[in-house]
């Protein structure tokens, strides 16, 4: 008997452990393409490809990865949804939550943590089986939640904290067979930002990092800058790969918003980009005033488009402008 064959008998156990596994998914249709999707009213879970799903309405757009160990949900959505991205995860499988992956501080990303950890162990069957979820985030999100204000009171409750916060640029986990990666891109909407790739379904999660409905979402309070997201914004670039044509391949699921390839990243990236040429030349080459440089209105061609509430076209002159001007001071 050759060692191919020995192998295989070997492996036969759990490989039977593994099929009879997949039974507890349910309800997992294949769409052959997009156009097929018919979206419903209310919450629910579409299929992106490979393991993993999106929840969209939820606040932020949730990722939710499903297989025989259970479910990795990407960001919590805001507080009042969290009920309904349950039913949404049980019409997928009743095995229970294992893992809660946070790509930022921002409360429409982790307003669900306290309730999904609470959440009878972990199950989405609400009987009370499954562990407690791991919580992952960069270390400074856990920082931000747990430092007491002036009141000397934590932003939010321990149950919402993340239980695992790392510290290098990268942190990898292995789950429902396929590899994960959690990246950490620095000073970029915040200082506690991570990418999430999951490489065998070819899925990256940006968060905050990358949006369809909004302009960059920069917030100078939580540590972000203008440099840090285009930073972040060339490293998604850089992962994703086009099928053919620079369509297809790599799908991103972004903050807000649709689904997305690496076309349409990098147009929102040469977006970003040349924001920060046009100020490069109103403020430090021209040394204008911030009145000024609003008049200008150096982001004539995508105010209607993108400006919205979370982030106004004022709003980001305003971050911009600061940093900018600080630039051009440090220069001189």
């Amino acid at each position: 008997m050759t060692r191919t064959l020995l192998l295989t008998l070997a492996c036969l156990p759990a490989f039977a452990a593994l099929a009879n596994a997949q039974t507890n998914i349910i309800n997992i249709p294949e769409n052959d393409t997009w156009a097929n999707v018919k979206v419903k009213p209310g919450i629910h879970a579409y299929k992106v490809q490979g393991n993993v799903w999106i929840i969209p309405h939820a606040g932020a757009n949730i990722a939710v990865q499903v297989g025989p160990e259970g479910v990795l949900m990407v960001d919590t959505g805001a507080a009042g949804q969290t009920d309904a991205v349950i039913a949404a995860i049980r019409e997928l499988t009743p095995l229970p939550i294992r893992y809660i992956i946070n790509t930022s501080v921002s409360p429409d990303h982790i307003g669900g943590n306290e309730k999904l950890t609470a959440l009878a162990g972990g199950a989405t069957d609400g009987k009370g089986k499954g562990p407690t979820p791991n919580t992952l985030a960069q270390d400074n999100v856990l920082r931000r939640m747990s430092t007491p204000g002036p009141n000397g009171q934590t932003p939010y409750p321990v149950q919402a904290w993340p239980t695992d916060g790392y510290f290098a640029e990268r942190r990898e986990l292995h789950f429902n067979g396929e590899a994960i990666d959690i990246l950490h891109q620095p000073d970029a909407h915040s200082d506690g930002d991570s990418l999430v790739y999951f490489r065998a379904s070819d899925v990256l999660v940006s968060g905050d990092l990358f949006t369809t409905t909004n302009l960059p979402l920069i917030d100078a309070k939580l540590g972000g800058t203008y440099q840090g997201m285009l930073d972040a914004l060339n490293n998604m670039v850089d992962i994703a790969v086009p099928e053919v044509l620079q369509e297809g391949g790599t799908m991103i699921i972004p903050g807000h918003g649709r689904i997305c390839d690496q076309a349409d990243l990098v147009e929102y990236r040469d977006m970003v980009t040349e924001f920060g040429q046009r100020m490069t030349d109103l403020v430090g080459k021209q040394h204008m005033t911030l009145e000024q440089v609003k008049a200008k209105r150096p982001i004539l061609g995508w105010e209607k488009r993108y400006s919205a509430p979370e982030m106004t076209t004022d709003a980001l002159l305003e971050e911009l402008y600061r940093e900018f001007s600080a630039g051009a001071s440090a220069k001189k």
